[in-house]
């Protein structure tokens, strides 16, 4: 096996409302207004920023990410694992939701995969998407345990010998950026989905519906928890984009494309897209992570 372990944990600092790139070695200080290079597993390059945004004192988001090159030399296979979390806004302890929902994302996947890599992929009867569900369950249950009454959205993303296995609860978004648009992957656990499914109101209702933030689903809430997961292709070009609503409440998906496309690595685009939510008024929050699985 080949022996590749990144992986990075980052939580911006209360009352700073501009972008940050993740820590990493030799990556530029805090404020220098200088971006390190984008953080390049072989093919797998990926970018993240996040801000407090400008109407919060505090950040309740949280970001990870781990690529493990699995196999043996001779065929060796990237493995991905990224989370991104949102501790629900208003409530007690979000940021300590969000981060513990993320750790215990972590801490059952990673060790899943690694006991379940055989030559060139996983071993027969591995089953990405039920351990993504599964590692879900038990963050819903830690934070249950740990913050009664907070709650966090979390999305995980597994990419792995072309394909992507997601799992989600609540309202933070994968996207796939292709040449002509975005494309959700996932569909949001709100009140106001929910009604927009049901007929009831129109999409640009639900843009400024006064319970657009409402949660009918989110990890922390206990026994009964629906976890949704999925499975897709993911060939190389391709491009993941996870974010919270901080970021694509502010920002339409159109402008989030145009700066994917044009900036020149995951880490640049990260940083304009969190800045172009800051521009659009920053109400909340605000983390993204791209994915580009370069030719």
């Amino acid at each position: 096996m080949l022996s590749s372990f990144r992986k990075w944990w980052q939580r911006a600092p209360a009352a700073q409302s501009q972008p940050q790139p993740l820590q990493r070695k030799r990556a530029a200080p805090r404020g220098s207004g200088q971006l390190p290079a984008p953080i390049t597993f072989g093919q797998l390059v990926v970018g993240a920023a996040q801000s407090s945004g400008l109407q919060r004192t505090s950040n309740e988001d949280a970001l990870f990410a781990n690529v493990e090159i699995l196999g043996t030399a001779g065929n060796p296979t990237q493995t991905g694992l990224f989370v991104v979390a949102d501790g629900v806004g208003g409530h007690r302890h979000g940021a300590q939701a969000s981060a513990l929902a993320v750790q215990t994302v972590a801490q059952a996947v990673v060790p899943a995969l690694l006991a379940a890599q055989a030559d060139g992929g996983f071993v027969q009867g591995f089953d990405a998407q039920a351990s993504l569900s599964a590692a879900l369950g038990a963050a819903n249950m830690a934070v249950f345990a740990a913050y009664p009454g907070s709650g966090t959205t979390v999305i995980a993303a597994l990419v792995s010998g072309g394909r992507l296995h997601l799992a989600h609860v609540g309202d933070s978004r994968a996207m796939l950026v292709e040449a002509h648009g975005l494309r959700a992957l996932t569909e949001d656990h709100t009140l106001v989905r929910r009604l927009q499914t049901a007929g009831h109101i129109t999409a640009e209702q639900a843009a400024v519906h006064p319970q657009r933030s409402t949660l009918l689903r989110a990890v922390g809430q206990g026994e009964g928890l629906q976890v949704d997961s999925s499975a897709h292709a993911f060939e190389p070009g391709g491009r993941l984009l996870l974010c919270t609503d901080g970021l694509w409440g502010c920002v339409n998906d159109a402008e989030l494309h145009q700066i994917i496309f044009a900036a020149a690595d995951p880490q640049s685009a990260c940083v304009e897209m969190v800045n172009a939510a800051n521009l659009a008024g920053g109400p909340d929050n605000i983390s993204a992570l791209l994915v580009h699985y370069a030719r």
